[in-house]
Order: structure tokens, then C-alpha cells, then sequence
């Protein structure tokens, strides 16, 4: 397998060295390799199969003018350097781009894996616990952050509590709508409260009467009299029962 892989490269490296820059390019664009467009090495991989490629800004700009320079249409006079000039162009964008720069490391790193899993089988079950770890670890971090955020919440919901209270006295403020929902706070609640007030009975006799019917009943009192016999009656001759006064006895 690996004498098969070698010739297959010798082959790759020997076409590519009959074709032209522009061929080159123009295949090395069609084929995803962006690295190679610009004569950049290729990306590799660690045991974990995460992508490594340690080339800086710097270098991606230096090897693009020395690319641009050998397919650049007023250097180059054949028929397919205008095309690879744009694929260049296109190329180091892609570079330049997180986005398309990660798919392209990604895709390289996968292949790279792939070459290293196949002369090492333990490296894919080395691969896969190093992945498990990384999850679990993932998880814990994000459960612990729910939990910060819920720390965070029930903070908050405590301090606008203690501000209601601060706002109103000391009143009950278990929720942060009891401004609303409380009844002392309800205007119209508050003038039925004070109607009752007013409509309350007073005391005459340690009976509690309404304070209409106990004035009445005072002032017929204080009319007959101090020796004037009273007497109590109840229904007949009216609607409500009353004190009237009682007949004097007649001399025999």
C-alpha cells in the first residue's frame, strides 16, 4: 500500500512538472487546493486530527505576488493565464477569509488524518477518546454556564424585590409585580373601603345599629324624659320596630 501511494505521488509530482504555471493553477483551484495555487504547503494534523498549518498573513501575501507574477497576463502571453489570474486571485481571498480558510484546513486535516489512521489503526482509538474527553468537557462548561445564568436571573428578580420594598415601606413584594397586583394599591378598592368606613353602625346599648337608626332611637330617649315609662314594641303599626311611649296609668 505505501509503495502504491509512493508511485502515485511520483506520477502526480511528474505531471505536474510538464504542465504549465497557469495548468497548475487552474487544477490545483479546481481540486479545492488553495495551498498549492500559491505554493503554500499543504495543511497537516495532530494525533487528534485537528488541522496544523503554522503559515502567517505575511507569508500568504509574499507567496501570492510571487505567484501573480508568473500567471499575470501581461507577464504570461498564453491563452489560459487570464483564467488562472482570477483563480489566484480567488484563492488568496479564500485564504484571507476565516470562514473558507477553516473549511479549507478542515478538508486537509481530514485527508492528513486519514493517512495517519492507516499506518496507525490505535491513533483512530487514541482520536476517539481524546474526542469523548473534549465533549464531556464542553458539556460541563456549558451546564455550568445555565447555572450562572440562572444565579444571575434569580440576583436580579431578588434585588428589583428589595427595591419594591424600599420604594413602598416594607410592603410585601414576593413577586416583581405585587405593585400591581396589590389590593392596597387599587384605587378603586381603597374608596369602597373608605364608603364602608362611613356606613359603619354605632353603638347604642352594646348592640351595634346603624348610625341613622341609633341617633333616632337617642334623641326619643332624651325627648320622653327621665320618670316617662317607655316601652319596646316590635312590628305592627310601621314598617321598622321602635320605642314608643307607654299610656299613663288612669287614677280609680
Amino acid at each position: 500500500l505505501e509503495a502504491a501511494l509512493a508511485r502515485d505521488g511520483a506520477d502526480d509530482a511528474s505531471k505536474r512538472a510538464a504542465m504549465s504555471v497557469a495548468d497548475r493553477v487552474l487544477a490545483d483551484y479546481e481540486r479545492g487546493d488553495y495551498f498549492s495555487c500559491l505554493g503554500l504547503p499543504p495543511p497537516d494534523c495532530d494525533d487528534a486530527g485537528r488541522p496544523v498549518w503554522d503559515v502567517t498573513d505575511a507569508a500568504i501575501s509574499k507567496a501570492y505576488r510571487r505567484a501573480s507574477l508568473a500567471v499575470h497576463p501581461d507577464k504570461n502571453p498564453t491563452p489560459e493565464a487570464k483564467a488562472a489570474f482570477d483563480k489566484l486571485n480567488d484563492a488568496v481571498r479564500a485564504l484571507r477569509d476565516d470562514v473558507r480558510r477553516g473549511e479549507a484546513l478542515r478538508t486537509f486535516a481530514d485527508a492528513a488524518f486519514k493517512e495517519k489512521c492507516r499506518a496507525n489503526p490505535q491513533l483512530m482509538a487514541k482520536a476517539k477518546k481524546d474526542q469523548e474527553r473534549r465533549d464531556a468537557a464542553d458539556y460541563g462548561a456549558a451546564i455550568r454556564a445555565q447555572q450562572a445564568q440562572q444565579l444571575e436571573r434569580a440576583m436580579a428578580r431578588r434585588e428589583k424585590a428589595a427595591a419594591f420594598r424600599r420604594r413602598h415601606g416594607g410592603g410585601d413584594a414576593s413577586s416583581s409585580d405585587a405593585s400591581t397586583d396589590s389590593d392596597s394599591d387599587n384605587p378603586e378598592k381603597k374608596k369602597d373601603a373608605e364608603k364602608m368606613k362611613q356606613g359603619e353602625t354605632g353603638e347604642f346599648g352594646g348592640a351595634s345599629m346603624p348610625t341613622s337608626s341609633g341617633a333616632s332611637l337617642v334623641a326619643a330617649v332624651a325627648n320622653g324624659g327621665g320618670g316617662a315609662k317607655r316601652r319596646r314594641f316590635g312590628g305592627g303599626g310601621g314598617r321598622r320596630g321602635g320605642i314608643r311611649p307607654a299610656k299613663e296609668d288612669s287614677d280609680e
